[in-house]
């Protein structure tokens, strides 16, 4: 099995920059680091966790802790692009559900936790395990803040920008799918406020947030001469249902209906209809998240919030409002 005496040897470095390269040490030159992992990835160089934390006292493990796993891929982009950032960074990441990464993060003594969207009514119980750990830790896509370090999720922001979007487009009558999540409908009655465009409750559709929700929510919805032309979706799983439900009544999408789903999803280009989104660019997110948690590691000064600003994603779900 190779060693870091090894890969120093095969890099022509010293066993010092190997280590202090496969440690994400900012003092090693990108090139230099670059050149390290790559051989220690060309020969399946593994590092022995314990020793290093005996030698260090450090694991150079970080925790990423989720509400939920499989409902939405949004979960599976964000850890595997929050993944690849902190790899670049010397760093391994340990996915858990929930109260299921406690056990092991302590065994493991990992050196920081990154927990997803954990809102204060679900965080009481559950953080009081983790703050035993004595560890940096932060929120990642909070919109509440948390008196400590935090990213957040401008989630109102994201739902007026498809508001400002679809209007540019001659949509006068804006509907949103989906009723599970009040900060989003906040922001969407916010935003056709600040747009000028009217709100009413016959507009939004009763859905949780799963594709099956989206699906039914379209299929049992009565359109009608003064419905709206255009619709948001609460997420993207619930906006592909509704768009499924769309085409077998026959509509066209976009030419009948304008569909945007939250969330910056890249499959939504795969969709039977290349689906418009809006949401905060996930990769974006995870470089954010993997370079704030490491200034924490390392005892930096940091000022938070961290806000990553959404963005849309044009693709073919939107077009100009239909003329009667």
């Amino acid at each position: 099995m190779i060693t870091i005496k090894d890969i120093a040897k095969l890099a022509g470095v010293s066993y010092s920059t190997v280590s202090k390269a496969l440690n994400g040490n900012p003092l090693i030159k990108p090139a230099t680091r670059q050149k390290v992992l790559e051989i220690a990835e060309k020969h399946q160089y593994n590092k022995n966790i314990m020793a290093t934390q005996l030698s260090s006292g450090k694991s150079h493990i970080i925790g990423f802790v989720l509400d939920e796993l499989s409902s939405n891929p949004l979960f599976a982009n964000i850890a595997k692009f929050l993944h690849q950032e902190l790899k670049e960074r010397g760093y391994q990441m340990i996915l858990a559900a929930s109260m299921d990464g406690y056990e092991i993060f302590s065994q493991l003594r990992v050196d920081g936790c990154i927990f997803w969207d954990y809102r204060p009514f679900k965080q009481d119980d559950f953080m009081k395990n983790f703050k035993n750990l004595s560890i940096p830790w932060f929120l990642l896509g909070t919109d509440d803040n948390p008196h400590s370090p935090y990213i957040k999720i401008d989630r109102k922001e994201g739902i007026y920008k498809a508001v400002e979007y679809l209007k540019s487009y001659g949509h006068e009558r804006i509907g949103f799918i989906g009723n599970s999540q009040e900060v989003k409908l906040e922001g969407y009655r916010e935003a056709l406020q600040r747009t000028g465009l009217p709100y009413s409750e016959k507009d939004v559709l009763p859905a949780h947030s799963t594709w099956e929700d989206g699906y039914l929510a379209m299929r049992n919805y009565k359109m009608t001469a003064d419905s709206p032309t255009a619709f948001i979706g609460l997420n993207n799983m619930l906006t592909k249902g509704a768009l499924r439900a769309l085409l077998e009544a026959g509509l066209s999408v976009p030419n009948d209906i304008s569909l945007i789903g939250y969330d910056d999803l890249p499959e939504m280009e795969f969709a039977e209809v290349a689906l418009t989104t809006v949401g905060p660019p996930l990769r974006e997110l995870a470089a954010k998240a993997a370079e704030l948690i490491v200034a924490l590691i390392r005892n930096e000064k940091v000022e938070y919030p961290l806000v990553i600003p959404p963005r849309i994603q044009q693709r073919s779900s939107v077009t100009y409002r239909k003329q009667s």
